[in-house]
């Protein structure tokens, strides 16, 4: 299931530049990860077990500058299962235009929130994270 998330970019998000910063991506990535979790009610489902995504490896190709006043549009799906992993790609697009600005492609792993170590993905898991 893919997620458009819209975010509007502000004056705290640019650099010395004029543009969105680098890191400042980072955030605006996570905001339509969230966003995503939100909408498929899989925030508490894991919650409630216990369990968590961390954040492994994040590659983020930077295609297009944007600037103060424009939106952002996030396209987020995921892509991939691992043993105990998920990657995710995410998609970042100028204003309602097909113009690319972020390609990121982020990896997660499930881990059990009290111990610290990896959980396998089973496929109840899988059918939270990718809903019909």
């Amino acid at each position: 299931m893919k997620h458009t998330t819209e975010l509007k970019i502000r004056g705290y998000h640019l650099d010395g530049y004029g543009h969105v910063n680098n890191a400042r991506y980072l955030e605006l990535l996570e905001e339509a990860r969230w966003q995503y979790l939100d909408i498929i009610n899989a925030k508490s489902y894991f919650e409630e077990r216990n369990l968590a995504f961390v954040v492994v490896n994040i590659n983020i190709s930077y295609k297009y500058p944007i600037t103060q006043g424009q939106t952002l549009r996030i396209e987020t799906e995921p892509s991939k299962k691992g043993n105990t992993s998920w990657i995710f790609h995410q998609i970042g697009y100028l204003n309602d235009s097909s113009t690319q600005v972020i390609d990121a492609v982020v990896t997660f792993v499930l881990l059990d929130a009290k111990t610290g170590k990896p959980v396998k993905v089973n496929e109840e898991m899988q059918e939270v994270l990718l809903p019909r």
